[in-house]
């Protein structure tokens, strides 16, 4: 896909805190780093594949000890290090988080173009991304549920979004699902995050 219209990009990856991170829905704007935690010792094979596509776009930083949000200080540090470059690319941080929204804050604030997100899928098209997708069958019920809440009476938190959606589901969705199901009301344009919390588009 051609971008030379788009300024240059880098996407920061906290991969102890995502996963699921699909390489193949980046544009060829996008330089990747991709954090590992000292104690992972794995890497799935389908992202590894992806990552060899991208060849000197992506870089593995396995960061050294251990320690309570060891990994987004690593993170952090290298942002800080972006800021004094003359050039400075759009940075996005792919972690679910929300602890690196003040220093985020502070940057834009600064001239230096930011922002997290929960999932690349995020990254889509905002054209492509309005509607829940039809074969989506349970991100449609949860926003139907929700649509016919007054706004008002919404989860406003995402914990108690997840407790509101497990009770939709008689609690027989496992955590995973319902995780699945937030991150595509967030790559559907559906839900925004700021401040710790939830605006509803809907």
């Amino acid at each position: 896909m051609t971008t030379a219209n788009h300024r240059p990009r880098l996407l920061l990856v906290d991969f102890e805190n995502v996963q699921q991170v699909e390489l193949a829905r980046l544009e060829d704007s996008y330089r990747v780093i991709i954090f590992v935690g000292a104690d992972q010792k794995s890497v799935p094979f389908d992202l590894v594949t992806n990552a060899q596509k991208l060849g000197s776009r992506v870089e593995w930083q396995k960061i050294t000890g251990n320690g309570s949000n060891a990994l987004d200080f690593f993170i952090a540090f290298h942002l800080g290090r972006v800021f004094e470059e003359a050039a400075r690319p759009e940075c996005i941080v792919l972690s679910k988080d929300k602890g690196f929204e003040p220093l985020l804050r502070f940057l834009n604030a600064n001239g230096m173009k930011s922002r997290r997100i929960n999932s690349l899928a995020e990254l889509q098209n905002r054209a492509a991304a309005t509607t829940p997708a039809p074969e989506d069958l349970a991100l449609r019920r949860v926003v139907e549920v929700l649509g016919r809440s007054g706004k008002h009476a919404r989860p406003r938190k995402r914990k108690t979004l997840s407790q509101a959606i497990h009770a939709m589901f008689q609690k027989k969705t496992s955590q995973q699902e319902v995780d699945r199901i937030i991150d595509a009301m967030f790559a559907a344009r559906l839900i925004s995050e700021a401040h710790n919390t939830i605006t509803y588009e809907f």
